[in-house]
């Protein structure tokens, strides 16, 4: 063997060791799943039509999502929420026929308790879409309650499930149920809503029994660790007061129940949605954080932003002001869901991989739990049909495996190539691609799940550049930690912390070199960030 054949191979051997070793100590920082014991979790959501076929007939189902739990653990999530599984006419099930039942077409009871199963023997929890809003028109409560009214029977313990009147109303939300009579449907005539002022005004109402029986069925006979609550903004469409009162009564039930569960309700957008905290349950979905504007995720992921680092630090400085102030409160981060455009968009990542990158940075290392849409992590576009128009079931398409577990599309979808759908590939593609963004966001949970003070902590701005650069935070005593950031997509910084105490460097996370530590300065590459624990 020729000598410099001989001394490359020595250098790739220690090369080897070096990694190998770095990648052992790294190892030893991340917990092992089951060590996040709170609600303050990185979650990965599941709209299951689309997610996984495991028979083979296009539509996704249970099983399908078991078979892939691996593949969203090894991204180190904490936890997954389905949309909801109960048998139900529509493809996206949120018009309910019977909430002690899952959907044929997604599987059997056995099967979700089998899923329920394998997600806690990973340590990860698993929340179920509770619609409560309204049901199906076909639900059997619909038809006991119609029934009760046309026989003029007020005694029927049915009779008040649904809002009927037997006069029109001047409302484009009723509908006729026949024989002179109404019911009320805010969102369309196939999901009559429920009446819960005959839950809140009567304590004992059959209603508000069977409600709890369906919560303890989820809850304790098949185990599940919460809700995802539909459409809390209108249960009294209009009447904040109201919707509160109804979300009180919700929590007190469930938790009486199960103490430990975790709500996070699908708040209303606007000003007043803050205050819907006060009602206890943990959380409500931020939606302005997946839009423009003022100190949101999406701002701070984005290239070519001024002043990206206020927007970072202004995520939690905004939420500790408005959520802040109801104790026990999470914030609910996420980017995109099943309702909006995807993170592709938000994030402007068709532009470069590294605003989505910077997006979910941004996310994970802000207070609260996060929701991570399924697909986004491999780059799935939203799409218009040819109206122009962004419907939703282009927002729920196939999960793009490179398997025969890939789904059809829902009815309706729009006709586009893989490639409008799939600009990235499927998803081996990108789990084979070196520096992709499921490598960064597998990086990012694993340092979050590393540094507890980094998700139940409200961050503290220790320095800021007024552009790209600063310093944050989290936590106090031997659990403190400080973020520094430099979320220019172009230029380097270097940050001196002598004013600030002494530190070693605890972690690192980056698009591409990594931050070092020299004395009190610390070398910050573009897109990177750093965690320091004080000495």
């Amino acid at each position: 063997m020729a000598r410099k054949t001989i001394i490359s191979t020595i250098a790739i051997v220690l090369v080897l060791v070096v990694c190998i070793g770095l990648l052992a100590a790294c190892k030893e920082k991340v917990p092992e799943f089951g060590e996040t014991t709170d609600n303050y979790r990185t979650m990965y959501q599941i709209f299951p039509y689309s997610f996984a076929d495991s028979n083979g007939d296009g539509i996704g189902d249970l099983n399908g999502i078991t078979d892939k739990l691996d593949y969203i653990a090894d991204m180190n999530f904490d936890g997954i929420w389905l949309t909801p599984v109960h048998e139900s006419p529509s493809y996206h099930k949120y018009d309910v026929v019977d909430y002690k039942s899952i959907d044929p077409a997604f599987g059997t009871l056995e099967d979700y308790d089998r899923l329920v199963e394998e997600c806690h023997k990973r340590g990860m929890t698993i929340i179920l879409d509770l619609v409560i809003n309204h049901t199906a028109l076909d639900n059997v409560w619909f038809d006991k309650c119609r029934m009760a009214h046309v026989r003029n029977r007020p005694y029927d313990p049915y009779y008040n499930f649904y809002n009927f009147s037997s006069t029109q109303r001047d409302d484009s939300h009723w509908y006729s149920a026949g024989s002179g009579w109404y019911y009320e449907g805010q969102f369309w005539s196939g999901m009559p809503d429920l009446n819960w002022d005959y839950v809140l005004n009567d304590p004992d109402s059959e209603l508000g029994k069977q409600l709890e029986d369906v919560m303890r069925f989820w809850l304790i006979d098949h185990n599940v660790d919460g809700f995802r609550l539909d459409a809390t903004g209108e249960f009294f469409s209009g009447n904040d007061d109201m919707n509160i009162r109804c979300l009180e009564w919700i929590d007190k039930t469930a938790k009486a129940i199960k103490p430990d569960c975790y709500i996070v309700g699908e708040g209303p957008w606007g000003a007043n949605a803050y205050k819907y905290h006060s009602s206890g349950i943990d959380s409500f979905f931020l939606f302005t954080h997946g839009y423009r504007g003022d100190n949101n995720i999406s701002m701070a992921g984005r290239a070519a932003v001024p002043g990206a680092f206020s927007y970072f630090a202004g995520i939690d400085k905004t939420d500790k002001a408005r959520i802040g102030i109801y104790e026990g409160s999470i914030p609910a981060l996420f980017i995109a869901n099943h309702d909006t455009a995807r993170a592709m968009g938000i994030l402007q990542s068709n532009i470069s991989v590294n605003n989505a990158k910077m997006g979910y940075a941004a996310m994970v290392l802000s207070c609260g739990t996060t929701f991570w849409y399924y697909g986004d992590e491999v780059g799935m576009a939203t799409f218009a049909n040819s109206a122009g128009d962004t419907i939703d079931e282009n927002k729920r398409q196939p999960m793009p495996w490179a398997d025969e577990y890939r789904c059809k599309p829902v009815q309706g979808t729009t006709e586009v190539e893989d490639s409008v759908k799939y600009p990235w590939g499927s998803v081996q593609d990108v789990l084979e691609e070196k520096g992709s963004l499921i490598e960064f966001i597998t990086k990012a949970n694993a340092l979050r799940r590393a540094f507890p003070a980094i998700a139940r902590n409200y961050g503290e701005v220790i320095y800021d550049d007024d552009d790209c650069v600063g310093i944050i935070k989290k936590g106090e005593g031997a659990d403190a930690v400080y973020i520094v950031a430099n979320f220019s997509h172009m230029n380097n910084a270097e940050v001196d912390l002598s004013q600030y105490g002494e530190f070693e460097l605890a972690a690192t996370l980056s698009v591409d070199k990594t931050p070092k530590l020299k004395k009190d300065k610390i070398s910050m590459p573009y897109m990177s960030f750093a965690v320091l624990k004080q000495v």
